[in-house]
């Protein structure tokens, strides 16, 4: 299992994509931003914004989708807050 300090934020301009396969059981905590994410075989839509997270719950590929400039953690279902990332690391990220 990794530790959340081994977990990297990924910073997603605003209109990019994250292509997740086989991320079921694992979990995506939006760190800043806002990201829309759909999974295969799902009619959902899922809408995050800061501190908010959703743990996959299909098999194939999940979607993310940044609606504005944003940073996501993906990692292990119940391990990552956004609380546990500092303000500063994300800003370093965009530089």
């Amino acid at each position: 299992m990794k530790h959340v300090l081994d977990i990297q934020p990924i910073r997603l301009p605003a209109r990019s994509v994250q292509r997740v396969e086989g991320g079921k059981g694992r979990q995506i905590t939006c760190l800043e931003g806002v990201v829309w994410i759909t999974q295969a075989k799902d009619d959902r839509d899922i809408i995050l914004t800061r501190g908010q997270s959703f743990i996959m719950d299909r098999k194939g590929l999940t979607v993310i989708f940044a609606l504005k400039p944003a940073a996501v953690a993906i990692g292990l279902a119940g391990h990552i807050t956004a609380a546990q990332f500092d303000p500063a690391t994300l800003r370093d990220l965009a530089a």
